[in-house]
């Protein structure tokens, strides 16, 4: 049996911490993340996943800008102590971080920019939390746009309408939506909208009348009148009931056989044709309120013929309200001039684009541009 225990000789120590002292917390781990500055769109976000990372031209590098400016071992990012390290690794044309050319290793301090070659990068150090956030929402953020991409009509090459486009959102997800397909043997029907606003709710809303004109879901009206058809649109989608949003819209009907075109537009601006061989554009207004703002509202439409050689343009706003390089704002008119000039939708972007500012546009790019031969 043990011996019994004196509890006298027992004490009890009861620790007092010092003031001011608080349990050191766990440090969370950081993740390094390089944003792509596109002029011709949105950032891409690029984690920086393992390290050491080569930027270069081409692969093996783990950040690969594809450009005859920048190096193929450009420069390396490294971690030493807790800091993302940048150093040059002797490149043709140098790195350059906020606007000064490093000799060959830096520090750097989050926010930085990067230029290497043609291209410009931010860095910024991020918490594991905020970086798993920003992961999802960039997983979803992909299978939107990739959806939104899916619904846009393949170019036309033949055919009694030829059609040919270029589309640019200014965001990851965009507020333009086009369309375009027969409606039966003769009547070829071709529309272009854009909801006010940006991000996800414009886009989503966007791409609900976009499926609506495709799918031809507008039960009390005639999809071969362009008048019924922005009124039923305008039934169909009060902004009182889409959280304040309302659209612009310009919708036709080309007559493939008696060669005239029937349109209106809900708040946008003309379309242009451009009769041959390529004189001052003529303006396709058929004017009506903004889609989704004033309830019961009555439509009108317009037509007019389409000589043989003809093409039509039309553009979202954000094809000439842009701020150009002397940091004048443009408008309609500004754009005009170069509908006769641009061959390919692709052109008139490259020519406005080459006229903005640095940096993304500030609003979407959507033209369609329509040729009858």
């Amino acid at each position: 049996m043990p011996a019994p225990r004196d509890f006298e000789d027992e004490q009890t120590i009861t620790f007092r911490p010092p003031a001011g002292w608080a349990p050191s917390a766990p440090v969370e781990e950081s993740v390094h993340v390089l944003f792509l500055l596109d002029e011709n769109g949105p950032a891409k976000r690029i984690p920086l996943r393992t390290l050491p990372a080569i930027i270069g031209r081409t692969a093996p590098a783990e950040v690969v800008l594809p450009s005859g400016t920048v190096s193929r071992r450009h420069c390396q990012l490294e971690l030493r102590q807790e800091q993302i390290v940048l150093t040059d690794l002797g490149s043709t044309n140098g790195t350059l971080v906020d606007d000064m050319k490093i000799e060959s290793t830096t520090v750097l301090q989050d926010g930085a920019t990067i230029n290497i070659g043609g291209h410009r990068l931010r860095y910024h150090r991020r918490g594991m939390e905020e970086s798993a956030e920003a992961d999802a929402l960039d997983r979803e953020l992909d299978e939107a746009s990739s959806y939104v991409a899916s619904i846009l009509p393949a170019p036309i090459l033949s055919g009694p309408v030829r059609v040919d486009w270029f589309y640019q959102p200014s965001t990851r997800l965009a507020g333009d939506a086009f369309g375009y397909q027969m409606l039966d043997q003769t009547h070829f029907a071709v529309f272009l909208l854009d909801v006010a606003g940006h991000g996800t709710g414009a886009a989503l809303h966007a791409v609900s009348v976009a499926n609506v004109l495709r799918q031809r879901l507008l039960p009390d009206a005639d999809m071969l009148d362009p008048a019924a058809v922005l009124a039923s649109l305008n039934r169909m989608f009060p902004m009182e009931q889409y959280n304040g949003l309302f659209f612009t819209i310009w919708y036709g009907v080309y007559d493939t056989v008696a060669r005239v075109m029937s349109f209106a537009a809900g708040g946008h601006h003309a379309g242009y044709m451009m009769p041959p061989p390529r004189r001052q554009p003529v303006p396709l207004s058929a004017p009506n309120p903004a889609i989704g703002m004033i309830p019961d509202m009555p439509m009108t439409a317009a037509r007019i013929e389409v000589p043989a050689g003809s093409a039509i343009s039309l553009f979202s706003d954000g094809v000439f309200e842009i701020v150009d390089r002397s940091g004048r704002q443009w408008g309609l008119d500004d754009v005009l001039p170069l509908l006769p000039a641009s061959a390919a939708a692709r052109q008139l972007y490259d020519q406005v684009r080459l006229a903005a500012r640095p940096g993304p546009l500030d609003d979407d790019f959507s033209v369609l541009l329509l040729r009858f031969p």
